[in-house]
């Protein structure tokens, strides 16, 4: 197994961006609170409810349940 290291030219990880983010989900009393982490070329901001619905449910496409209140990043 050959393992590349920085110095032998492998290209540096992608800049991630956190985001705090204040939401909620349909059907449930309150709010929540999560950070959301978006690597460019992964995941962009209008992915976030889908993000946090995986978190939720294991299933992305519950994204229609969440409701994102605030978003606040870099």
């Amino acid at each position: 197994m050959t393992v590349r290291s920085r110095a032998q030219g492998a290209p540096p990880p992608p800049e991630r961006t956190v985001y705090r983010v204040v939401y909620a989900v349909r059907g449930e009393a309150g709010v929540r609170r999560a950070e959301v982490e978006v690597v460019p070329g992964y995941s962009q901001e209008g992915d976030i409810p889908r993000i946090l619905a995986a978190r939720l449910t294991g299933r992305p496409a519950d994204a229609a349940r969440i409701t994102v209140l605030d978003l606040r990043g870099p």
